[in-house]
């Protein structure tokens, strides 16, 4: 995986952004309302990350900096690609549809929420979990160590629209995930 590709492609992205807010602003406040249809993809190997115990899968709510990563059931589209980019330390997860990766936002602690963010090598967006593709809990890395919490399903709830959360790794199927197959 080619992790700098995808910062390069962040990088031109953002000074887009930037152009168009000196140009007037107006361009921005389109792109960002655009629809999951409207959004290019971005090329490479994406699967979707889909829960065990519901059966749905992670996408973000809109492809934005800061979209809460919700669950939603499986469709296929670019909002649900998941690319899983790795090294020694373990795993980012680079969504589709906006280039962000997943977030677990505030810190490591019961009820954490998850979003996108801006890809970069900060502790809140690496996560241990089995080699890949596998069925997995997704172990949060806050502050480089394995921390004891893990990405989880608020109530174990079948709910679409429900935004995922850090709890204590528990080893239940709320915490258990397919990811790396289509």
């Amino acid at each position: 995986m080619n992790l700098s590709r995808r910062k390069l492609g962040l990088v031109a992205s953002v000074a887009t952004m930037a152009a168009a807010m000196m140009a007037g602003g107006s361009t921005v406040a389109q792109a960002s309302s655009a629809s999951a249809g409207s959004v290019k993809p971005f090329a490479g190997v994406f699967n979707p990350i889909r829960n065990v115990g519901d059966n749905l899968c992670l996408q973000p709510v809109s492809p934005v900096l800061n979209s809460p990563v919700v669950q939603e059931p499986c469709d296929g589209s670019a909002m649900q690609g998941w690319e899983s980019a790795g090294d020694y330390r373990g795993y980012q997860y680079i969504n589709q549809a906006s280039g962000l990766c997943l977030n677990a936002f505030i810190g490591a602690e019961n009820g954490a929420p998850f979003g996108l963010d801006t890809c970069r090598e900060v502790s809140n967006e690496w996560f241990a979990n089995a080699l890949l593709p596998n069925v997995t809990q997704v172990q949060s890395l806050i502050g480089w160590g394995k921390t004891g919490f893990c990405m989880d399903v608020p109530g174990a709830s079948g709910a679409p629209g429900l935004q995922m959360q850090l709890w204590t790794c528990n080893g239940t199927l709320a915490q258990r995930w397919v990811i790396g197959f289509s």
